[in-house]
């Protein structure tokens, strides 16, 4: 009875592992495509805003997704900037891009090791009959929860993103470095409130088409293996 209890509970969880895994994966592949960026800056007219060539916008985009990986030590890259050759960013932009890195990778790491956890448990469970329709029950009760919590960040998010956003850094960043004037200020003006919009729907909407496509695999294995224990 007590491993039967301890099996529903840890399939739920694995669940919730795998769920934020696979958003994690899904953030990494949109956060870091860069053919999303060149659409966003045609969009919002960001050569206009910045001063700055699209060729020298994209390089300056490799150079802040290069930081952001970890495949360089630093942020410094020197282009026109409305006529002057100059350095991209300030220090405060790149002390603030000092945090987001931190709490990328950071979370990257916690978020993938939740993952290759929740995959080796459910592949403890599915791979027998016994325990199969006991993980599967529960992973169908985690994707509950994460349709309620998810569903009501990305409706917050639609309704009002201005304030999810200062919300989202209010409870990631100790300081108020990413507060920067879109007068002067080069990161802000490459990824401004409109992009980071375009770029969490995107995000969200995949997440969910994910999501949704795995609980009715789930949903449809639990309902077969209930017909053959009949």
């Amino acid at each position: 009875m007590k491993d039967n209890k301890a099996l529903k509970v840890g399939s739920v969880f694995a669940g919730l592992f795998i769920i934020i895994g696979l958003i994690v994966l899904v953030i990494d592949i949109f956060c870091f495509d860069r053919s999303f960026y060149s659409e966003e800056y045609t969009k919002n007219g960001t050569t206009y805003v910045t001063g700055m060539s699209k060729s020298d916008l994209m390089d300056t985009t490799e150079v802040l997704l290069d930081y952001l990986r970890d495949e360089r030590d630093d942020l410094s890259v020197r282009h026109e900037v409305n006529g002057e050759l100059r350095e991209v960013f300030n220090e405060r932009e790149k002390a603030h891009m000092v945090d987001v890195k931190a709490l990328y990778l950071g979370a990257r790491t916690f978020c993938y090791i939740l993952l290759a956890a929740g995959i080796l448990f459910a592949t403890f469970c599915l791979l027998s009959k016994k325990r199969r329709r006991t993980f599967l029950k529960g992973y169908l009760w985690s994707n509950a929860v994460f349709f309620v919590i998810f569903g009501a960040l990305a409706v917050y998010a639609a309704i009002d993103f201005s304030s999810f956003w200062i919300h989202f850094h209010h409870i990631f960043f100790t300081n108020d470095l990413w507060l920067m004037d879109y007068n002067t200020d080069i990161l802000v003006m490459m990824v401004p409130g409109q992009f980071f919009f375009d770029l969490v729907m995107r995000i969200a909407i995949t997440s969910v088409a994910v999501m949704a496509a795995l609980l009715v695999g789930a949903a449809v294995w639990s309902k077969r293996i209930g017909r053959k224990q009949a």
